[in-house]
């Protein structure tokens, strides 16, 4: 661990804390908030100072529980915010049911302003439900992108890590929630503080937005063969519509 006295020297235009707001939906996943959420707190410890400050809001104000079942206490419901705020929602399991007629009309309202949006995880669906993913790009996490594309067709969705579009931002799960925070954390501080944040998550390979979701075929499942893991990619990409083993070899 860095020592407390090591500090990273950080220039910020305001004395003010840039604030995000998580939005926990419903069985949301913990791994996406915790770790977008300690990348905020790391960045804090590392420039001495609070370039940061958070809430955590929902749907009724009271708790909310994670999708291991853990509660969490709200800090307020979805209450109007401030036009600088910087607003998370963290999704993820039965997203469709955690996605309600109140949690979409705030969400448009509080959109209406001009307030940046992220969805952690499968909240995309809940940011396309409301309109704000319309002809922006966007990426979900890989189990989710057959039925998001079925339903959000106005939506260019990517299979990236994360997807910054304007004010309206996405990330695939998983812990895709801290290269998106790393790369907020240096477009608002430098690279200097997001690396030193990276190093105290253990985190050594910080990944883009042209990185993609699931690993290539001869990583994921130790084929070394090109021939045999290209043949593999195109059973994969065609399930519903599977290839003959004849057309299969031809083609490869």
């Amino acid at each position: 661990m860095m020592p407390d006295d090591v500090k990273i020297n950080v220039e910020t235009d305001s004395d003010k804390p840039r604030r995000f707001v998580f939005v926990l939906l419903n069985d949301f996943t913990l791994l996406c908030f915790s770790a977008a959420l300690e990348s905020l707190r790391i960045a804090n410890r590392l420039a001495g100072k609070d370039l940061y400050s958070w809430t955590v809001i929902g749907e009724g104000g009271d708790t909310v529980h994670c999708s291991a079942g853990t509660a969490f206490k709200l800090d307020d419901d979805l209450c109007e915010l401030h036009r600088d705020d910087m607003v998370m929602l963290c999704g993820g399991m039965n997203i469709q049911h955690a996605t309600t007629k109140k949690l979409l009309n705030w969400l448009r309202r509080e959109g209406r302003r001009g307030l940046t949006v992220g969805g952690l995880c499968t909240a995309s669906y809940t940011m396309a439900k409301a309109g704000m993913l319309d002809g922006k790009r966007a990426t979900i996490h890989w189990e989710n992108q057959d039925s998001f594309l079925e339903e959000f067709d106005e939506v260019e969705l990517t299979k990236s890590i994360f997807v910054v579009d304007g004010n309206r931002l996405t990330t695939a799960g998983g812990t895709s929630s801290i290269d998106l925070m790393l790369k907020l954390v240096a477009d608002h501080h430098g690279e200097e503080l997001a690396n030193a944040v990276a190093d105290q998550l253990i985190y050594s390979s910080i990944r883009t937005d042209q990185d993609t979701q699931r690993l290539s075929v001869p990583t994921r499942i130790g084929v070394r063969h090109p021939k045999l893991s290209a043949v593999i990619q195109m059973m994969e990409n065609n399930i519903e519509e599977p290839i003959r083993p004849s057309v299969l070899a031809k083609d490869v």
